[in-house]
């Protein structure tokens, strides 16, 4: 075997060790959310829905894995689901009520024909409008911001009530109240310090467990 022969199967060989380029599927997830995650003066009529990146699978999305819930739990719907747009909706049994703060979840079971399940759940809130118009609670960046007992909602508006757990810093919501987490101090009365132990201490909303 001549030299030059010798080279090219070497070559040969090497180029047959290379590993295959992986492939990187990018997880299924929401693209858009209707109403707008931190849309606040929805109408009571609103159309709600979460359009995703991918088919789903049609058992996978249903009234348990897609859900609509405020601060009493999940809001008795309806959900269909449109193959062409890739649009789950929820459909409510009755209006929704004014002046309230809603959270629409789709659950980590969800899943795409060609990118697998959520990641996580994925939320987004938003509140209604009045009865009487438009005039939303105080705007507020921190708990501290609102008035007496009310916390600062996701929507960035001071609410009477929590949804979800995330509107609470070191605390579980249930039934619309903040139960502090064992061991933290959950007391109403803001102490002063910002200390973050207390709800009324400069804590940004969302930022809790």
């Amino acid at each position: 075997m001549d030299k030059t022969t010798l080279l090219t199967l070497v070559g040969f060989l090497a180029a047959g060790c290379v590993e295959p380029a992986s492939i990187v599927i990018e997880p299924l997830r929401v693209i858009n959310w209707s109403p707008a995650s931190n849309t606040i003066c929805v109408t009571t009529e609103t159309n709600i829905s979460a359009t995703f990146s991918d088919d789903l699978v049609a058992d996978s999305i249903n009234s348990d894995t897609f859900v609509i819930r405020d601060a009493d739990g999940v809001v008795e719907a309806a959900v269909t689901y449109d193959k062409t747009s890739f649009t789950a909706r929820l459909q409510p049994q009755q209006s929704l009520a004014f002046d309230r703060s809603y959270t629409i979840i789709a659950k980590e079971s969800i899943r795409g024909l060609a990118k697998g399940q959520l990641a996580v759940d994925l939320e987004a809130s938003f509140t209604t409008v009045p009865r009487y118009g438009c005039t939303p609670g105080v705007e507020c960046e921190y708990h501290s911001d609102c008035p007496g007992n009310q916390i600062c909602a996701r929507t960035g508006v001071c609410i009477d009530e929590c949804v979800t757990s995330k509107d609470c810093y070191r605390g579980t919501c249930a039934s619309g109240i903040c139960i502090p987490d064992s061991g933290s101090d959950g007391g109403p009365v803001d102490d002063g310090v910002g200390d973050g132990v207390n709800p009324g201490d400069d804590v940004s909303p969302g930022d809790g467990d």
